[in-house]
């Protein structure tokens, strides 16, 4: 790890520190500050590869990437945090949330999940740069590793950005969780609508809806919405249906 942060993304950082702290009461040390540069250049220099992402401006990344992933620590802050909590990233892609989620909480055990064998790949190259520990990654699709036993119903904790529409992600994620979970699902200013048309999928898959928190990330910027929902239930075996199934069909 270098042992100093490089200049061009100093201000940059500095300034994703600060609003940090602001909006989310996190202070983020040097060392985890050098962490978020490093993760910063391998994912401009990999996405030049492997297309990981289409938001390559610093300053967007800091917001877009780095502080929206952050809205998961407000309610994990509040939440029964335990040190030998198990969270999963479904859908992570270039490790959004779950690289900094793990920054920011270096003692929670996090499991990254993607389709694309080259995301994994990637995440692995970071995972060894920030010499991230307790930290696994999974090739897998959504609907095959949740009736793997091996995670099936093993999650205390399941993140998602911009994965599927919540009736969809809700088959995803359910499966995962151990009952009394909790699903936290990031999404638009006005997810309302998408919270109406899962209710079927809500109550098929023993879960409840919690709270909805509105969020901005920068003055005059789209309001942003975090949802939670906690299994109450098993899940019924026969979910998640096999791969493609649950997006062409929803509940």
């Amino acid at each position: 790890m270098p042992t100093e942060i490089p200049s061009k993304y100093r201000n940059s950082l500095e300034s994703f520190q600060n609003t940090a702290r602001r909006l989310f009461d996190i202070d983020i040390s040097e060392a985890q500050l050098k962490q978020f540069a490093i993760f910063t250049d391998l994912l401009l220099e990999w996405n030049e590869r492997i297309n990981l992402t289409a938001i390559t401006e610093l300053d967007e990344i800091m917001v877009k990437h780095f502080l929206d992933s952050l809205i998961f620590c407000k309610w994990l802050d509040r939440s029964s945090f335990k040190e030998n909590i198990v969270l999963a990233d479904l859908g992570t892609g270039a490790g959004f949330p779950g690289i900094p989620l793990k920054i920011i909480f270096p003692q929670m055990k996090i499991v990254l999940i993607d389709s694309l064998n080259k995301r994994i790949n990637f995440l692995n190259i970071v995972k060894k740069e920030l010499c991230l520990e307790n930290l696994e990654t999974h090739h897998a699709r959504a609907e095959d590793i949740g009736r793997d036993i091996n995670f099936r119903q093993t999650f205390d904790i399941v993140v998602a950005r911009a994965v599927a529409e919540l009736a969809v992600l809700l088959e995803y994620c359910s499966p995962l969780l151990k009952v009394g979970g909790h699903l936290l699902a990031a999404k638009g200013q006005n997810p309302e609508a998408e919270v109406t048309s899962s209710q079927r999928a809500l109550a098929e898959l023993n879960c409840k809806l919690e709270m909805i928190e509105k969020y901005s990330l920068a003055e005059n910027a789209d309001k942003r919405s975090l949802i939670i929902i906690s299994k109450t239930g098993n899940t019924p075996q026969k979910y998640p249906r096999q791969a493609g199934k649950p997006k062409k069909k929803p509940l």
